[in-house]
């Protein structure tokens, strides 16, 4: 089985499911279109979410470019707000597969994979498991040593006992990135978000992690934009 083969196989694993129960659960998957390709991965993967509306897919399914950061001109996809078990009542994961590699499969490059928890204790919004999500979304993802882990979700627990900063989500990886990593997910319904810093909850964490002299954390920011024409939520 080829490499794109077996990520299209494993793709299957979290697309679909006959009863999406809600929970805290999530994943995400980021793309990289080839060179001159993104018009028709974009158009390939719009025709596989309708394979997903065929089949009475679930579970909810979101869509954005990476337009500031690193990873920009990437895509990311991703389902939130369920039970990890969902991910094992896949329909059709056969049938799923064929119909990405037929689709948007050949027109990008898979770069990542990673499984979420969101942690209602650490954060002050759930958009995203509400169905609710923002034009724009700052994310904010820290990388944070083993040790330093209990130093840092106190910081987070900090902030969160403050007021006046715009409403957040934090999520804490569970598998997928080679260490203990949290993103912390602002929404904004346009780039005036941006114009009062102090209602910026990832630069009031900065400011509380160096405070506390938290050792090792390093912080990678990113903006992702919601593609509601590559979005799928389907009904409760």
């Amino acid at each position: 089985m080829s490499g794109s083969r077996m990520w299209l196989c494993l793709l299957g694993l979290a697309l679909a499911a006959p009863v999406a129960a809600q929970g805290d659960g999530g994943a995400l998957y980021a793309y990289r279109p080839h060179a001159g390709e993104k018009v028709r991965f974009d158009e390939g993967y719009g025709r596989h979410l309708e394979w997903h509306r065929e089949k009475r897919d679930s579970l909810p399914w979101y869509g954005w470019d990476v337009v500031a950061g690193r990873r920009m001109g990437e895509f990311i996809d991703g389902t939130f707000g369920i039970a990890f078990a969902a991910l094992d009542q896949r329909v059709g994961p056969a049938g799923d597969a064929t119909d990405a590699a037929a689709t948007f499969g050949s027109y990008a490059q898979p770069t990542g994979r990673w499984l979420v928890r969101l942690r209602r204790d650490l954060g002050t919004a759930a958009p995203l498991e509400d169905r609710a999500p923002a034009a724009l979304m700052q994310v904010v993802t820290y990388r944070v040593p083993p040790t330093a882990r209990p130093a840092f979700e106190a910081a987070l627990q900090a902030v969160r006992g403050k007021e006046g900063y715009a409403p957040y989500a934090v999520y804490e990886c569970v598998i997928g990135t080679g260490e203990a990593e949290y993103m912390l997910v602002v929404g904004h319904a346009g780039y005036a978000g941006f114009e009062n810093a102090k209602r910026d909850p990832a630069r009031a964490l900065s400011l509380e992690l160096a405070d506390r002299a938290v050792p090792g954390v390093t912080a990678e920011s990113e903006l992702w934009q919601l593609r509601q024409d590559l979005t799928l939520l389907p009904d409760r």
